[in-house]
């Protein structure tokens, strides 16, 4: 886990940003939120489906439209899917049930566009990682910073 705390690394292909991702996963603990951010095709939601991938779950789409996605493996596993993108006020956000999912024993909640979130009033007995993403060079080029947030 230390190797990626406060370290940026490069990716250069879809199965590099599998590895990265299945690496941070292997440290998370079962209540985590993970928060991503960076510009519009820095790879976020590429990144979710990897994410997906690794938890075994398919067909992973962006939820820009219904804020809210859940997926599910054959293990119990549970993945919340967030997009705050289209988030116009708090109101949008406390109707798409977003505080509800706290509820929950465990799951990884991914919020995609973050920034958005005033992470301050994400619960206390949630583990919480933030994840830059920044385009690279090149196309297939991407950077990724992630860090611990301390409650």
């Amino acid at each position: 886990m230390q190797s990626l705390m406060g370290v940026t690394r490069t990716v250069k292909s879809k199965n590099e940003l599998r590895e990265y991702w299945a690496e941070l996963l292997s440290y998370l603990p079962a209540k985590t939120v993970l928060l991503l951010n960076g510009e519009v095709g820095a790879g976020k939601t590429t990144s979710v489906q990897a994410i997906a991938d690794i938890l075994g779950m398919k067909d992973v789409q962006s939820p820009s439209f219904a804020i809210h996605l859940r997926y599910e493996n054959d293990q119990g596993k549970s993945l919340d899917h967030i997009d705050l993108y289209r988030l116009k006020d708090d109101d949008d956000l406390e109707s798409s049930g977003f505080w509800d999912l706290f509820s929950q024993k465990e799951s990884l909640i991914v919020i995609e566009w973050a920034s958005r979130l005033n992470t301050e009033y994400l619960p206390l007995n949630w583990e919480k990682f933030e994840v830059q993403i920044a385009k690279g060079a090149t196309d297939d080029l991407r950077q990724l910073t992630a860090r611990k947030l301390v409650s």
